[in-house]
């Protein structure tokens, strides 16, 4: 099998509390998206992700700032 297929098989969104608790650390206008996996919370976007972080709040302003520039 694929690694993109597994990886993509591994992605799980956002609840809403979830999505809420994103909007209000990093505002409403992000340029990349959130999900999490087995290993924890991520952002993402169609060229590049982040690492898993354990919590929404352990992800770092710089490395969702990166992300969204990939976009």
């Amino acid at each position: 099998m694929k690694i993109y297929k597994i990886a993509k098989q591994e992605k799980e969104y956002l609840i809403p509390q979830e999505r809420r608790q994103v909007k209000d650390r990093f505002g409403d206008n992000l340029e990349c998206s959130f999900a999490k996996d087995k290993d924890g919370y991520y952002c993402y976007t169609h060229r590049a992700r982040s690492k898993s972080y354990p919590s929404i709040d352990k992800i770092p302003q710089s490395e969702v700032e990166f992300i969204e520039s990939t976009g």
